[in-house]
């Protein structure tokens, strides 16, 4: 599906969740390779319990059933009804009310995090202390430091951990990725993104303390630039309440909120090597009618002395990259559509690689320092300094 204007993803959350419980099915696949429906039936299945059953769960759920690597056997939710109807919805022949009931339950290899972002590092920490193997949405950790002690935590239990975003996963990614290591675009000064919304009005937790615009869609970027960039030493950024009250609508009702967590972040990182990357997002912004207009919405640009470079759509959802060098009349487009690539992937090709022992992108080590870098933002904010990081990740992740 394209991307038409400055789309909220939790909107196209909400246009996409009836046609999944009608049955669509969507093609998955790892960036790069064949359908795992197109091979050999696996020997083994990976037993996944997941916890979490609002608006995610319809996107996740429907990847998960369709996998020839996954056996679903639990849902949960804190509103039983809710995991009731997913296990019913996808034939999953558990549901249950809490974490506790499911991980004493029918037995699973596997949990998978869809929760309220509050509450993800609490319940990947019951899950892993449980030897159970963690995919969580994003981000996996409210702080650094909680994300340090799940990782080590998974370490010593012999589980994986892994976590969203996946955005290094598409091809529009690798294609950036290669050219920047081809120098093909010179040396590079600096890069920026963007990724922001009127704001989401289905639920409050997006407005209160451990929420905020960052850690929902500001993720994005910050995960593909450092992706594309490197690790991060230095971090500097402002933080804002745009917006001090929310009307919130759910299950036919309204109500209005105290905003408590930021809603307007801007944010700059050093790369080293003289590179500099900012991100703005917020839940402040209109959504400009690009689509209607005819101007590509960039929302990642790369520019190099040689050459400029920049993501169509958006690190979730890329529609293809454009290409600018000087001289040229008009911009090269690489990588058109979405070539097999979706963000709800990544619980499935987690339990492919359990089972086949297959790597993708997608690691704690860049997940952890995603998360340190957004932590730092908050920090930046009430200290006035510069942050300086103390986590890095394998790089580059491609050549």
């Amino acid at each position: 599906m394209k991307d038409k204007g400055h789309v909220d993803r939790r909107s196209f959350l909400k246009q996409t969740t009836k046609a999944v419980a009608a049955g669509s099915v969507m093609t998955a696949s790892l960036a790069g390779a064949e359908s795992p429906l197109d091979r050999p039936p696996p020997k083994k299945k990976i037993k996944v319990g997941v916890i979490g059953c609002g608006r995610v769960a319809w996107q996740y759920l429907p990847e998960l059933a369709r996998s020839p690597f996954v056996e679903l056997v639990s849902t949960c939710d804190i509103v039983p009804q809710r995991a009731k109807k997913k296990a019913s919805t996808f034939k999953i022949p558990n549901a249950y009310s809490s974490l506790d009931e499911m991980l004493s339950g029918a037995p699973i290899d596997m949990v998978v995090t869809l929760t309220d972002i509050q509450e993800h590092y609490r319940l990947n920490k019951q899950a892993l202390e449980a030897g159970k193997h963690v995919w969580s949405e994003k981000p996996f950790a409210a702080t650094y430091e909680q994300g340090r002690q799940l990782s080590e935590l998974a370490d010593r239990k012999g589980v994986r951990l892994l976590a969203a975003p996946t955005v290094i996963e598409s091809k529009q990614f690798a294609y950036m990725a290669r050219t920047l290591a081809s120098d093909e675009l010179g040396q590079i000064s600096n890069a920026r993104a963007r990724y922001a919304s009127s704001g989401p009005r289905w639920s409050a937790f997006f407005y209160q303390k451990g929420g905020g615009s960052l850690f929902d869609i500001g993720v994005y970027k910050v995960a593909m630039l450092i992706g594309l960039l490197g690790p991060v030493r230095e971090v500097t950024g402002m933080t804002r309440i745009v917006t001090p009250e929310r009307v919130i609508e759910r299950d036919g009702t309204k109500k209005t909120i105290k905003v408590t967590a930021e809603d307007n972040t801007m944010l700059v990182m050093d790369h080293g090597n003289g590179t500099l990357s900012h991100v703005q997002c917020g839940f402040c912004y209109s959504s400009p009618a690009y689509a209607a207009s005819g101007i590509p919405d960039y929302t990642v640009s790369v520019v190099g002395n040689k050459g400029n470079m920049h993501l169509a759509g958006y690190a979730w959802g890329p529609e293809g990259v454009d290409v600018s060098k000087p001289g040229q009349g008009k911009l090269t487009r690489h990588c058109a559509g979405a070539q097999g690539y979706s963000w709800r992937q990544g619980a499935s090709n987690m339990a492919e690689t359990l089972v086949t022992g297959r790597e993708f992108l997608v690691s704690i080590e860049h997940a952890l320092h995603v998360v340190e870098v957004m932590a730092a933002v908050k920090e930046s904010q009430r200290s006035g300094r510069r942050i300086k990081m103390e986590s890095t990740f394998k790089w580059p992740l491609l050549v």
